[in-house]
């Protein structure tokens, strides 16, 4: 691996949204071989259908100017990995990330991260891979505006485009016209709230191949709602007052914090300044609840950090300001265009799977195609991740015009289209004569039959 000093560029100008936006800067970070990549393979056990390795990989930091909830720009960091040596236009695959609140897992931080797998993996098989930090994450300016839609939206849509720009300097050619998008949990949401804008508002500009949100809370204003205000212990309690603070900033929720939350919970807003990981803060709300409300860890419910008449005028008052935003960031509620696939798993304990169900019911009723819900099983949030993550992948490799290194003319013989692996939802291998599992044929071209529908 190698760094490379840092780029400056200035001259990317475009209008988006009445103001300017603009690149401020580049750096290439990190390089992976073939063979460093293959490792990252043998590191964290992922399987050999999950793509081909066929480029040496570039990882670039970058730094642009997005619209902020206020339209004023704002500096967001991001990530952009380039498949090193490609002599054809690749298409463009989006990943957004889940929930995180300490800069140093932000995706800029290349080298460091989980975010590098999407990156190195995917870019070695061919794509170019954006990700965005998102506002206030990374080297972001101010707080991070958790879960919110049209923030979450610009910023992803800019760096998708400044990554094409980006792209065609770099190797000389521009990529094609495919996009791919998919995100997992907070990325999920970030990643329906994506779609939603550039088939809205962009669709002359990006034409979405196919996106697979995952996991995702969509139903910001009922299902994921009710599954907070339920009173059940839930594994990441810091979630909740992230979204109030985020809310807050954006939507004026409330003058006095001290009228919203019980003491000391009033003093959380400080560790969500990007130097904390959501397990300090969830551990620091758990000794809170133990130590002074005598609520013990596995009994944690969130909403415990209310004040009981905030608490009871949010529950009885349908206009209540938290409310009102919670419902400003549902993203379920549009037509698809392109092919959508959603993943989650039906044992999620952080994310309710009604929020798939809500989406993709919205969906075929108001006459969307090419539209499915899948349910990778009885799977919590963490171990659903890597379920979803591989189906997305191998999902969008049925459809991606990816280049053949072997062939100076990029193009596949069909006829010599061969099955070279069949295996489960889970990448692994299964032997032929199983017919009693749901598959995936891998074939040796680099694409893959579609995976067999499970039942919702």
């Amino acid at each position: 691996m190698k760094k490379i000093h840092l780029h400056i560029l200035f001259a990317i100008l475009f209008v988006q949204s009445n103001v300017y936006a603009q690149i401020i800067s580049y750096e290439l970070v990190e390089s992976w071989s073939m063979q460093e990549v293959s490792q990252v393979y043998s590191n964290y056990s992922i399987p050999e259908s999950v793509g081909q390795i066929n480029y040496s990989v570039d990882g670039y930091k970058i730094l642009y100017y997005t619209s902020d909830f206020n339209g004023e720009l704002v500096i967001c960091s991001g990530a952009i990995y380039l498949p090193s040596g490609i002599d054809c236009q690749p298409p463009v695959l989006s990943w957004q990330h889940g929930t995180m609140s300490h800069n140093y897992y932000a995706p800029s931080n290349i080298g460091n991260t989980n975010n590098d797998l999407m990156g190195v993996v995917c870019a070695a098989n061919g794509y170019i891979v954006t990700m965005s930090d998102f506002i206030g994450l990374g080297e972001g300016e101010g707080m991070h505006n958790y879960v919110h839609a049209n923030t979450e939206a610009s910023a992803t849509i800019d760096i998708i485009k400044y990554g094409k720009e980006l792209a065609s300097e770099i190797l000389g050619f521009p990529p094609n016209n495919q996009l791919f998008l998919f995100g997992y949990s907070q990325g999920g949401h970030a990643t329906m709230a994506t779609v939603k804008e550039i088939e809205a508002n962009f669709s002359n500009e990006l034409e979405i191949t196919a996106s697979a949100p995952m996991a995702g809370p969509y139903d910001m204003s009922e299902s994921q709602r009710l599954m907070l205000e339920s009173g059940e212990a839930y594994p990441n309690p810091g979630y909740l007052p992230y979204v109030l603070f985020a809310y807050n900033k954006i939507y004026n929720l409330y003058d006095d914090i001290n009228e919203v939350l019980k003491s000391p919970y009033t003093t959380l807003i400080d560790m969500y300044d990007g130097t904390y990981s959501m397990w300090d803060i969830n551990n620091a709300m758990w000794d809170i609840g133990e130590e002074i409300y005598g609520i013990n860890p596995n009994d944690f419910s969130p909403i415990s950090i209310f004040k009981d008449e905030y608490y009871q005028e949010y529950l009885t008052n349908d206009n209540h300001p938290f409310k009102l935003a919670l419902l400003d960031n549902d993203v379920y509620n549009f037509i698809p265009s392109a092919p959508m696939r959603l993943l989650h798993c039906s044992g999620d304990d952080n994310v309710t799977y009604d929020n798939a169900e809500v989406a993709i019911d919205y969906f075929i009723e108001n006459g969307a195609q090419n539209v499915e819900l899948v349910d990778g099983g009885n799977f919590d949030h963490s171990e659903c991740a890597s379920i979803a993550i591989i189906g997305a992948k191998l999902w969008f490799d049925s459809m991606a015009e990816l280049c053949d290194p072997n062939s100076s003319t990029h193009e596949f013989n069909k006829t010599n289209k061969k099955i070279v692996n069949k295996i489960d939802f889970l990448g692994r291998s299964i032997i032929p004569e199983d017919n009693t599992k749901k598959f995936i044929y891998i074939y040796n071209d680099g694409t893959t039959e579609k995976i067999a529908k499970l039942n919702k």
